[in-house]
């Protein structure tokens, strides 16, 4: 019993060690716009303070990003989505398909100045991520419903599925009209008791009771996007 949790325990660690040998040794490249590919061991992308960014191979060879298309490094694959040196020029492959893959980047948003019993404070930001895909290894595009349409229009179970996405669409900018016309009506026809109080419609109750309703519903719904994307990829291997 025990000499056999030892064999166990054996391969366990030897599957582990050749999962990580394959990691390390896997190839990472840049590849430029004129179409050559450089290989290397290590792939970094360095942005120094006061100097523009540059891609270091094997800590001796650099190039400017505005020369690469993509590149692949231990952080994963890296595709441009638009012109430029920094880093957000570039996004990051989180799905990898037969013909469709999907990629993403974060932006950073401004939204507006925050106060300060002093005057304006500083620009509040935050970053968001912004979604891509490409087929056939293709050109990146925005991820959205018109685009994948266009990309999937060849495969009808993908397309079935697009079309609930569209119709869910429709039926959730309905619900949030009517909602917020409830909630509106509610609010004008709340008034005042004679103690004083304020005696709420319940329009409003019912204006929220149907907006809540939508985000639980929506919280829990999957995306159909995606699952359109997936059933091409997988019609494609089967």
């Amino acid at each position: 019993m025990i000499r056999k949790q030892f064999y166990l325990l054996l391969i366990c660690c030897l599957t582990c060690a050749t999962t990580a040998l394959a990691q390390r040794t896997q190839p990472y490249f840049i590849k430029l716009h004129t179409g050559e590919v450089i290989m290397a061991n290590k792939i970094q992308l360095k942005s120094p303070l006061f100097k523009s960014n540059y891609f270091l191979l094997d800590d001796s060879l650099s190039y400017s990003p505005a020369m690469v298309t993509s590149f692949q490094n231990n952080d994963g694959y890296y595709a441009r989505i638009e012109p430029g040196n920094h880093p957000d020029a570039f996004a990051k492959r989180i799905l990898e398909g037969p013909r469709i893959d999907k990629f993403y980047t974060s932006r950073l948003t401004y939204e507006g100045y925050s106060y300060s019993p002093y005057g304006y404070g500083m620009p509040r930001t935050s970053r968001r991520r912004v979604y891509y895909f490409s087929k056939d290894e293709g050109p990146l595009y925005h991820y959205n419903y018109e685009n994948l349409q266009m990309a999937l229009g060849d495969n009808p179970s993908s397309m079935v599925l697009l079309h609930r996405y569209k119709r869910e669409k429709v039926i959730d900018t309905g619900v949030t009209i009517v909602g917020a016309g409830l909630m509106a009506l509610g609010i004008i026809n709340s008034e005042r008791t004679m103690e004083g109080d304020l005696k709420l419609s319940p329009m409003l109750y019912a204006g929220a009771g149907v907006l809540g309703g939508q985000l639980v519903i929506n919280l829990f719904r999957k995306d159909k996007l995606m699952q359109a994307i997936q059933i091409y990829n997988y019609q494609v291997k089967q």
